[in-house]
């Protein structure tokens, strides 16, 4: 993707240790301008909009947030180049998300507006019946699940970087309209971290990407109650929407 001419004012990079491409992007200051001018504009055409902005160094407080935000850290440790896609975010350039079973949508604002599609490969049969094997016996509560209350190996099962619940690298499937080859982009990227977000502050959101019902990784699912979104405020102390 072409880099914008020279202002005489230094350009706002994207920068990280796992990308050998240093392109010249907008200042920090213009990706926020734009993106509040093109929020606020579709917001005035009766869109409805979803946006995730998130300044936190951390990203995530809760259990599966911080186990999302974790397993990026592993695959950025394996060659994927994702640092630009938070810095998106914390300039508040989310300005829509939505998450379906499989799949991620998102508009994010750069140098235009463009469009992400994310689709996440369901979980192998193999993978989730050694997950419900293993876990099965452990899990009683819903809602201890959700909230990452279970024993250590349990968690280290579920969270492991190769076979546990979390996307590797090799799961996702990307496209965006603008012209960066690289995958992901960095508006890709955003969405990813803005989807960690959301699984944050509605950890069943993780299990909807999955293709999965977590009460088939509990002991006796069939007597497993959804948690509803208002159940899922409150536990969390965060107001949810779930798409």
């Amino acid at each position: 993707m072409p880099g914008f001419p020279s202002t005489g004012t230094p350009a706002f990079y994207y920068h990280t240790s796992m990308c050998d491409d240093f392109t010249p992007r907008l200042k920090a200051a213009d990706l926020e301008h734009l993106a509040a001018t093109r929020l606020a504009e579709l917001q005035a055409e009766g869109e409805e909009l979803h946006p995730v902005v998130n300044t936190t160094r951390k990203l995530a407080k809760n259990f599966w947030g911080s186990a999302w935000m974790k397993q990026l850290a592993h695959c950025e440790s394996g060659g994927m180049c994702l640092a630009p896609g938070r810095t998106l975010l914390r300039h508040g350039c989310v300005l829509d998300i939505q998450i379906d079973g499989g799949s991620i949508t998102a508009r994010i604002s750069a140098e235009e507006l463009y469009e992400v599609q994310l689709q996440l490969a369901p979980l192998d049969e193999e993978r989730l019946e050694h997950l419900a094997s293993r876990c099965g016996n452990h899990i009683n509560s819903l809602l201890a699940l959700l909230e990452g209350k279970v024993d250590t190996e349990v968690l280290q099962l579920l969270c492991d970087p190769e076979n546990g619940l979390l996307p590797t690298p090799a799961d996702w499937h990307m496209h965006c309209s603008c012209p960066d080859w690289a995958e992901p982009c960095p508006h890709a990227a955003a969405a990813i971290y803005a989807a960690g977000c959301l699984i944050d502050a509605n950890p069943q959101l993780l299990f909807t990407l999955r293709g999965i019902k977590p009460a088939s990784l509990l002991s006796a699912p069939t007597a497993a109650p959804e948690l509803n979104p208002d159940a899922l405020s409150s536990t969390f102390g965060i107001d949810i929407d779930v798409f």
